[in-house]
């Protein structure tokens, strides 16, 4: 287990009547083993435009599931933490029947997406009320970027209540020449403070001035879940900043880590990287080159100020999960090494390879595709 922090600690003091109270059902904190962390990284339900088209039916609602090893009570989309993630390509249409099973009003906003503000599109200005329903519409254009986008609620007056409570869920948009990989995984971070009951916490009087960073840190709605892999493979990491207010600056120790896209957009070639910040709401595709040993994704401290002496006294330090990295997920990588990836030539002829080393000296739009040899 990893040593307690200055918070973790004051957390425990404060904590322990109210555990104690629900008959010691276990105490709260972000290092994961006290929160049943450490289970298989599961990726969320993935839905895929076919024929140009994807059709869903989308529900706010309370949603009972696992937080480690308690059980949480949340809002949800479609009852899972996060929703699922949406597949689409440049051109297709996404029809999204929303039904609000909450008790406030909410609505849909596709984080990210080059689609219209008006009408039954991506309009801020829509409020659904509890227990209406609303018809969205989204046309991508056929020049639509690829990349890593999310949805989310956008009322106004309860973006961060309905956020903090667990209405996320991350949008692929493929692009017509993906980086081949071995496999791709969907990382959507998130943040969440529950009482001893597993009830959603009430927001402080600082978090509603500074924004709120909760105590718990998810990855795809588990605490500190393991992923494995083979050395030598290439693998695609799509990583979303769900969380209200929390600044993600992320490291990958003993693997290599590639930068491959930000936000809207591919880089014109990977970068190779050691850290790479995420503000809320920002997005990354990370590459990552594997090799043995285990590795810990983790999200060290980011300063972004504080109101001291003010509203109860907050200081630098005091917020959750400013005062130490929190490890969000263990990457195992063991097993036989493959052979070396080279580029070979497009088309029937396929199989002939010019042997050339990852990644390319040129754009990501050059004619050569990169296999395992």
């Amino acid at each position: 287990m990893s040593p307690l922090t200055r918070r973790q600690l004051l957390a425990l003091g404060a904590a322990g009547a109210g555990a104690a109270a629900v008959g010691g059902a276990g105490l709260w904190w972000t290092g994961g083993e006290a929160l049943g962390g450490g289970r298989g990284l599961v990726q969320p339900e993935v839905l895929s435009a076919a024929d140009g088209l994807l059709e869903l039916d989308l529900a706010a609602a309370p949603a009972t599931v696992r937080v480690g090893a308690r059980t949480a009570h949340v809002q949800a989309f479609n009852g899972s933490l996060p929703g699922p993630t949406l597949r689409l390509r440049p051109g297709n249409t996404l029809r999204v029947a929303m039904t609000n099973r909450l008790e406030a009003p909410t609505n849909l906003h596709v984080h990210g997406l080059h689609v219209s503000p008006e009408g039954h599109g991506d309009n801020p200005f829509v409020s659904i009320a509890p227990g209406e329903s609303f018809d969205y519409d989204f046309a991508l254009p056929e020049d639509h970027p690829p990349g890593t986008y999310w949805y989310h609620p956008h009322r106004h007056g309860h973006v961060a209540d309905q956020l903090a409570a667990g209405l996320y869920g991350a949008i692929v948009v493929e692009g017509p020449d993906p980086v081949p990989v071995t496999r791709e995984r969907v990382l959507v971070v998130s943040d969440i403070t529950l009482d001893a009951s597993g009830e959603l916490a009430a927001v402080s009087p600082p978090e509603q001035m500074m924004g709120r960073e909760g105590e718990t840190v998810l990855v795809n709605g588990q605490v500190r879940p393991a992923a494995t892999a083979a050395p030598g493979e290439r693998e695609l990491w799509r990583v979303v900043n769900a969380c209200p207010a929390r600044f993600l600056r992320l490291t990958l120790d003993g693997q290599t880590l590639r930068l491959s896209g930000r936000d809207v957009g591919r880089l014109p070639a990977p970068r190779e990287i050691t850290e790479v910040t995420l503000a809320p709401g920002n997005r990354v595709e990370l590459l990552v080159d594997t090799r043995g040993g285990t590795s810990t994704l983790t999200a060290a401290p980011v300063d972004r100020g504080s109101m001291d002496g003010m509203m109860g006294g907050r200081t630098p330090g005091d917020g959750p999960g400013n005062d130490e990295p929190i490890e969000l997920l263990t990457l195992e990588v063991t097993g036989p090494r493959p052979g070396p990836w080279v580029r070979c030539r497009p088309g029937p002829r396929r199989g002939t390879c010019a042997g050339s080393p990852w990644p390319p000296g040129g754009s990501w739009t050059s004619p050569w595709a990169w296999t395992a040899a």
